[in-house]
């Protein structure tokens, strides 16, 4: 009995070196480009791919799942992301300008230094993202949620209709 689990054991050793039954041991796996990680397109997985610097400008990205992803520098400019999905996602110094926000999810996401001027922001969510030196000039927010968000707690140059900020106070109520 003892020889028959040793043997087990040994075949088990073998095959974890040796690559057995189509199962891979080689680190190369972890650095699949990016592009090949997730095709960004409409309603596609993205979820936690490294995309840094990546350009989607003008592309339509409705629907698509950036959920911890790491887009640090990713261009978004002209990009509909409606229904987009970034929560938790590195979009710190993102290009966001003149996008569609609609519905879009960032949600414990790290905005940091994100170009987010002139967007159209409708019924998305921000709950408890880190917002520090992002920029709203000239963004249209409506229906949207801050609350939690830190470190631009007026929305600086966006204009609020019935967008709850990261106080938890409604702006905009009578627009």
């Amino acid at each position: 009995m003892r020889l028959l689990k040793r043997t087990a054991l040994a075949g088990l050793v073998f095959c974890a070196l040796a690559g057995c039954g189509g199962v891979s041991t080689s680190s190369t796996q972890d650095t699949v480009a990016p592009d090949a990680q997730c095709e960004a397109v409409a309603d596609a997985s993205c979820q936690g791919t490294d995309l840094e610097g990546a350009n989607f400008s003008g592309k339509d990205l409705s629907g698509i799942d950036f959920r911890r992803a790491h887009l640090v520098g990713a261009n978004f400019s002209k990009a509909n992301l409606t229904q987009a999905n970034f929560y938790g996602a590195d979009v710190s110094g993102a290009n966001f300008a003149d996008a569609i926000l609609v519905r879009a999810t960032f949600d414990g996401a790290k905005l940091t230094g994100a170009d987010v001027q002139n967007t159209r922001i409708t019924g998305a969510s921000f709950k408890n993202a880190d917002l520090v030196d992002a920029q709203f000039g000239g963004a249209f927010a409506t229906d949207a949620n801050f609350s939690g968000a830190t470190g631009n707690d007026e929305l600086t140059g966006a204009f609020l209709c019935k967008t709850t900020k990261p106080n938890g106070e409604v702006a905009g109520g009578s627009c």
